[in-house]
């Protein structure tokens, strides 16, 4: 049977990061379809699971419904209750410092450096010895890799170890980013992986937790199936959730993972591109590349001067293209103001309010790319 691929509207509309879907995808969510295999079992699940652990050093990989669910069940093994203290990035989505709440512990956010946007490690270190003063030893930090850009993680290693505090990794922008050479998301005691539809790779939806050993496994695996003991009959002795991933999105994930190479690639040329074009007409900004990092751009982002990103951004929204403002900070957030904050308020204000993401997707051609910046060149 001959497939007919109907894409999101290629002709005039451009989104920031839509799918890429191919006959792969289609192929793979038919095989499932067919064998019967619709719920959280089946031969995708175990396929992808095996690739993922495969790409992360043969770690155990469980996959979840999504990116949030996943950093939860890393909480729930960690034993983070009411009153805990979970340290976290603040320049990053609100999903990252959600389950803390979840969990009803109290979120003490770190700000970002001015080089990767990343939680800096000073700022870190300087909010461990303001908290030791207070008699407040927090055991947990969910560090986000923003934009895909790898953190410092030598330095915040190093000071963790020191203050004997765990490391949640949320690599849920940064599949296909490496540090020192080793995949982002198996560097932390725990990985967090995300698989929206916006992300590099996507199911549509759903997420992975990346986990050190078999026992922490199973307790996950557990937990996000309802928490039913392993008997014949329905027994339930703890809180469960429903935080699986189905077979069908499984076959997408498979089939999306085949080119991730090729996807990084793409994202880092579009990145590229911009890049040499506003070096030569703009003082912009954008996150810095160390050495020892590879990002794989998931997003081309930008600091633009003299607030061009507001202007930019309604031009382009004219013409049909979608861009979006950088993530406006969570110690800001209503949800969030009564939290402790260590950091430049200031820079990442900043950030907030020059920034701006421009279309990054997998399905953008030279000639789009021609497009936008024909657009923006005629507007400046």
């Amino acid at each position: 049977m001959k497939i007919k691929i109907n894409y999101l509207d290629t002709t005039n509309k451009i989104y920031l990061s839509p799918p890429c879907i191919t006959n792969k995808e289609i192929k793979f969510v038919n095989e499932a379809l067919l064998s019967g295999w619709i719920s959280p079992f089946g031969s995708f699940i175990d396929n992808f699971t095996k690739k993922l652990s495969l790409y992360y050093s043969h770690k155990n990989i469980l996959l979840t419904n999504n990116g949030t669910s996943a950093i939860h069940l890393a909480l729930k093994i960690l034993n983070i209750k009411e009153g805990d203290y979970v340290l976290c990035s603040d320049f990053t989505f609100a999903a990252t410092a959600f389950p803390i709440l979840y969990q009803k512990a109290i979120p003490v956010f770190i700000g970002a450096d001015q080089k990767s946007w990343n939680l800096s490690p000073e700022y870190l270190e300087h909010a461990l010895i303001n908290l030791k003063n207070k008699n407040i030893q927090p055991k947990v930090l969910i560090v986000a890799h923003i934009y895909g850009m790898p953190c410092n993680m030598k330095s915040i290693f190093d000071i963790c170890k020191n203050y004997n505090i765990k490391i949640i990794e949320d690599a849920a922008e940064a599949l296909g980013s490496k540090y020192f050479n080793l995949p982002l998301g198996q560097l932390g005691d725990y990985g967090i992986l995300s698989f929206n539809g916006n992300k590099i790779i996507t199911c549509s939806t759903g997420g992975a937790l990346i986990l050190p050993n078999q026992k922490d496994y199973s307790y996950a695996k557990k937990l996000a199936n309802q928490a039913k003991e392993d008997i014949d009959y329905y027994k339930h002795e703890e809180l469960g959730y429903n935080y699986s991933q189905s077979n069908i999105l499984a076959a997408i994930g498979l089939a999306q993972f085949k080119s991730l190479n090729q996807k990084v690639t793409q994202r880092r040329n579009i990145f590229n591109y911009y890049l040499s074009y506003f070096k030569n007409k703009l003082e912009i900004e954008s996150q810095i590349e160390d050495e020892n990092c590879f990002s794989n751009r998931w997003l081309s982002s930008f600091i633009f001067p003299k607030d061009l990103n507001k202007k930019i951004k309604d031009i382009l929204n004219k013409k049909g293209i979608e861009s979006r403002y950088l993530w406006n900070p969570l110690y800001k957030q209503t949800v969030f103001k009564n939290y402790f904050f260590y950091g430049d308020k200031s820079f990442e204000n900043y950030l907030f309010k020059h920034g701006l993401s421009l279309p990054s997707g997998n399905n953008l051609t030279k000639n789009k790319l021609k497009r936008i910046i024909n657009i923006i060149d005629k507007n400046l």
